[in-house]
């Protein structure tokens, strides 16, 4: 499967913002978007090339392009560089895959479909928009790298799992979901989290208003071991007891942070 195939024409000299391009749309060439303070067909900017198959690849990417698969429900996305503010934006289905770094707000208000992010990703991965009081609610975000503040802010549901360090107020008000960290936490993870479940490596970095409940032997590790690749990778096969920490309780919270050693 090869689909269509999006090449810069150029350097790009304002921000472009990619929202409709996405696979399927035979004229998308003839798509406007944004170009800085103007609109611009799409095909002005990208030499637009394959056939439609449900794959959208684009060749060379760059911290200017902006809400890349903003919106996607089917189909794959594959950016083989990085990408600018909104990956993924209010995504429902499909597969984005991003072989560099992301700028923020990647993955927000996801409802479902899966972002891959080999590097870095900004702050608010997974998060509320501005305006918006729901984060991520479904779907699956995997991020290689670090992630900046507030990963997991507000959010309703679905996986996000960061294999390097999480910034300050990861999981802030957070609903429901699972976050998985398996670097290190900055300061005030968990504050003001309801419900929901942290995954990490050590408690440092945790809200003042998380209490040690003690060690655990709980069969839901072994269960999501067999229910999801991405968190088997993070448990490890043989996942069955973690110390488990209970909060926010400073706001009544009834979520917990699993500390698993493997």
């Amino acid at each position: 499967m090869t689909g269509l195939v999006l090449a810069p024409r150029g350097t790009f000299e304002a921000r472009v913002d990619l929202t409709g391009a996405l696979p399927g749309d035979e004229g998308l060439a003839k798509l406007k978007i944004g170009y800085g303070g103007r609109r611009a067909e799409l095909g002005e900017l990208f030499e637009v090339s394959g056939t439609v198959d449900g794959r959208l690849t684009i060749e060379g990417g760059g911290a200017e392009l902006d809400r890349v698969g903003a919106g996607l429900s089917a189909g794959e996305i594959v950016v083989k560089g990085d990408v600018g503010v909104g990956v993924g934006l209010r995504a429902s289905g499909g597969t984005i895959v991003v072989k560099g770094s992301a700028g923020d707000f990647a993955a927000s208000e996801l409802s479902g479909g899966k972002v891959a992010i080999a590097g870095d990703v900004g702050a608010r991965l997974g998060a509320a928009g501005d305006g918006s009081k729901r984060g991520m609610s479904g779907g699956v975000v995997v991020v290689g790298g670090s992630a900046g503040a507030r990963a997991g802010e507000r959010m309703r549901g679905g996986v996000i799992l960061i294999d390097g360090d999480a910034a300050e107020n990861a999981a802030s008000d957070l609903i429901a979901g699972t976050l998985a960290i398996a670097g290190k936490l900055g300061r005030n993870a968990g504050r003001g989290m309801k419900r929901g479940t942290l995954f990490l490596r050590s408690a440092e970095g945790l809200a003042s208003g998380f209490r040690d409940a003690g060690e655990h032997d709980l069969i839901m590790l072994r269960v999501l071991v067999r229910r999801s690749q991405e968190l088997a990778a993070f448990l490890g096969e043989d996942a069955g007891k973690a110390r488990r920490y209970a909060g926010d309780l400073n706001i009544g919270g009834k979520g917990e942070a699993l500390i698993v050693i493997r």
